[in-house]
């Protein structure tokens, strides 16, 4: 029966199929396929790890010890602003910071990098030696103290002053390291919840694909989440900062020249501006600072091929005066270095690829002895004038806002001193504090203002120099024809002389040159009434005036000279008759600058030649430079058409006469008896309850002129009681300072 027990009726039905494999009678054979199964990957592993242990361990260690390349530039040293007379007035010099990688300054030290670096004092096959391991962490720990012995050595320095630097730089990155860290916990915790919200939201049993596909998508492409007990690596952590900054430079050829005995240390070389005459005619050098982002991407834009000076964000530009106008022959050109660090970021080995090209020197016609004996004498006047007191011991004026003194050469239109006054100093400018950089700005007196050349103001009568040009050329009027002056032109109380405001009297009979000597508004009122403003204008327009002299550095100014053409589609202002008289006088809209008033002087005494100031007389190139040959750098002057010899000779003839002549507005206070000085007082209303401009501008000698200057005092008052004097000491600090040479003057009147 088949229903009884031990029947073998499945074996009875299995055979009748025919099917003789048993697999129940084989279980063994299943477990062994399962093993051989699950130890083929496993030995495979097995064979990668005794390959990579036992034969390529050292491709592994090489990874280890893995260096980076990368390049650095070196900064070069820009040209000096160099004085006739040989001295600096601008000049980089070098500064050297010694800097010490993070982690040798750091303590305790990082407990990874102590690894690391053990591990780099190992062979291989030492490093699974504990003694080892252990004697190479001790040396390690015994040079980071050598190093601050050595370095405190060689530095002449206390140990403790580069330890207390230490500390101090390693305070302000753990800050930073504990700011950063504390910014990203504070990020985690606000994501956390929105996380933990997603991860309980229950799917829905169609959209098991979809999620599915979700949780893929962002486990391949979302980077692996930090540990939370794994804090951030800062990047000032792998850095190397300054411990001590300006060390000589032959402790930084030192360090530099050893490098094994000082690891983990580096010298970075900079360059700074300086100034070292500080406040010799800072107006006119100008300043070197940090190029900003619009002036960059200017020169980005003009030069798309790359620029030829190599500007990079940071570097140094000329801002003002030569400075700026200048920048392309002092601008230096940097070198290049390949630097090679290792994977903690310590450079282990540096070699100059392109060495660094200084730039050119530029030698200035400034002379120094003479800018400093004029600034001083500008100074000294003003405090004068601030101090001056009347009989109940009142100021008897308000205090001049400041003044100006311009001298140049009257054949070259060479500049040997400029001085405004206030000034400042140019270093003042280079990293001013706030508190000093403000109460500069908050000076009434200006003194950031370049007055030689950004000064306007009335003239005065030192225009009656060229308004007498402007009468002989004319050929209206008879310069030898005697015109009675009575003190006014048409009424007492208009158009008056200085003379008739104060003692009620006239000049009397009066010739051109004897009213140039006296200053009588009156003869030439009477003279550009004659001749009409056309030709005063035109003659002030050949000489320059309403229009920039093309001094060599930049933001001058031109002035203004009224043009008495009718043009009402450009807006002025409608011509007046009082103008005409006006400007004859150097009055009325008329503004001049002290460098175009000096320059006028110049065309009378060098016989009509219109040149142009300029302070550059040459470009110096730079050692590395493939030249060694002086550029000088030329001017163009012209000589101003139309004018005759004759007309300069009678107009010089009144400026002696303004000194030389009893009569004279200046023979008080400017004659010297050393030498025959030439000029014009002026005295230019200003209006509004201030007190007058005092101005005097001339050359000297008189006889053969080497010289024009002009002096101007803002608010001063009387030219000849005020701007004479100074213009006196002038010419005595040009004789003691050797420009001039003593003559005999010719005092004798006409």
């Amino acid at each position: 029966m088949r229903n009884r027990p031990g029947s073998n009726h499945l074996n009875s039905e299995s055979e009748a199929n025919g099917n003789p494999f048993q697999v129940d009678r084989m279980p063994g054979l299943r477990v062994c396929l399962l093993g051989l199964l699950l130890l083929a990957p496993l030995l495979v592993v097995s064979g990668r790890l005794m390959f990579i242990q036992m034969m390529n361990a050292e491709h592994f260690y090489a990874q280890f010890g893995k260096t980076t390349e990368s390049f650095e530039t070196i900064p070069s040293r820009d040209g000096r602003i160099v004085s006739i007379d040989g001295r600096v007035l601008a000049m980089d010099v070098e500064r050297f910071d010694l800097q010490v990688h993070y982690r040798w300054l750091e303590e305790p030290p990082n407990e990874r990098w102590l690894k690391q670096q053990t591990l780099t004092l190992l062979k291989p096959v030492e490093r699974r030696q504990k003694e080892k391991v252990e004697a190479a962490r001790e040396k390690v720990l015994a040079r980071r103290q050598q190093l601050w012995e050595e370095l405190a050595l060689v530095m002449r320095v206390p140990e403790q002053d580069l330890l207390t630097s230490g500390n101090e730089i390693q305070k302000r990155v753990e800050n930073i390291i504990d700011s950063v860290n504390e910014r990203a916990e504070k990020k985690r915790a606000e994501t956390a919840p929105s996380e933990s919200v997603e991860e309980t939201t229950e799917t829905e049993p169609a959209d098991y694909p979809q999620a599915f596909w979700k949780l893929l998508k962002e486990t391949l492409t979302r980077p692996p989440r930090r540990p939370r007990r794994e804090r951030i690596v800062v990047r000032e952590e792998l850095d190397y900062h300054t411990v001590k900054s300006g060390i000589p430079r032959e402790i930084a050829l030192a360090i530099s020249a050893h490098p094994e005995h000082f690891p983990g240390v580096n010298i970075q070389v900079a360059t700074l501006r300086e100034y070292p005459q500080k406040t010799i005619a800072p107006h006119e050098l100008g300043i070197r600072h940090r190029i900003d982002e619009k002036t960059l991407a200017a020169r980005q834009e003009r030069f798309p091929d790359g620029d030829p000076l190599d500007y990079q964000e940071g570097d140094r530009i000329g801002k003002m005066g030569i400075e700026r106008s200048y920048d392309r022959f002092l601008r230096g050109l940097r070198g290049l270095k390949r630097v090679v660090k290792n994977r903690q970021g310590e450079i282990i080995r540096s070699e100059v690829v392109r060495e660094p090209k200084s730039g050119d020197d530029v030698v200035l016609t400034l002379n120094t002895r003479l800018q400093g004996e004029v600034q001083n004498l500008l100074d000294q006047s003003l405090g004068e004038l601030a101090q001056q007191k009347d009989e109940n011991d009142a100021p008897t004026m308000e205090p001049s806002t400041g003044g100006c003194i311009v001298v140049l050469d009257v054949r070259s239109g060479a500049i040997v001193a400029t001085a405004s006054a206030p000034r400042y100093d140019l270093n003042l400018l280079l990293n001013p504090s706030p508190e000093e950089w403000q109460a500069v700005l908050d000076d009434p007196r200006r003194p950031l203002f370049p007055r030689a050349t950004q000064m306007m103001l009335p003239p005065g009568s030192t225009f009656k120099a060229l308004t007498s040009i402007a009468i002989l050329e004319s050929g209206k009027i008879d310069p030898d024809e005697m015109y009675p002056c009575r003190g006014y032109l048409d009424r007492p109380d208009r158009h008056r002389d200085f003379i008739y405001r104060h003692y009620g009297v006239g000049h009397n009979d009066i010739n051109l040159t004897q009213a140039l000597c006296q200053s009588c508004n009156v003869y030439f009122f009477q003279a550009a009434r004659t001749m009409g403003p056309e030709t005063l204008c035109h003659w002030a327009d050949q000489l320059g005036f309403g229009k920039p002299t093309g001094i060599d550095i930049p933001g001058e100014r031109g002035g203004h000279l009224p043009d008495p053409a009718p043009d009402r589609k450009k807006g002025k202002s409608p011509w007046y008759p009082g103008d005409t008289l006006g400007i004859a006088i150097g009055q009325s809209r008329l503004t001049v600058t002290p460098l175009q008033i000096a320059r006028l002087m110049a065309v009378v005494a060098n016989n009509g030649e219109l040149v142009v100031p300029h302070l550059a007389y040459s470009i110096v190139p730079s050692a590395e430079s493939t030249t060694t040959t002086r550029q000088i750098i030329s001017h163009p002057q012209r000589y101003v058409s139309g004018i005759h010899p004759d007309t300069l000779e009678r107009v010089r003839e009144g400026l002696i006469d303004v000194v030389a002549n009893p009569h004279g507005t200046g023979y008080k206070t400017v004659r010297m008896k050393e030498i025959s000085i030439a000029g014009k007082t002026g005295t230019a209303e200003t209006g509004g309850g201030k007190n007058d401009h005092a101005w005097f501008a001339g050359f000297v000698p008189a006889t053969r002129p080497k010289y024009a200057f002009a002096v101007v005092i803002e608010h001063g008052g009387s030219g000849s009681r005020v701007a004479g004097p100074v213009a006196q000491k002038l010419v005595r600090a040009m004789l003691d300072t050797g420009l001039l040479q003593p003559t005999a003057a010719k005092l004798q009147a006409n």
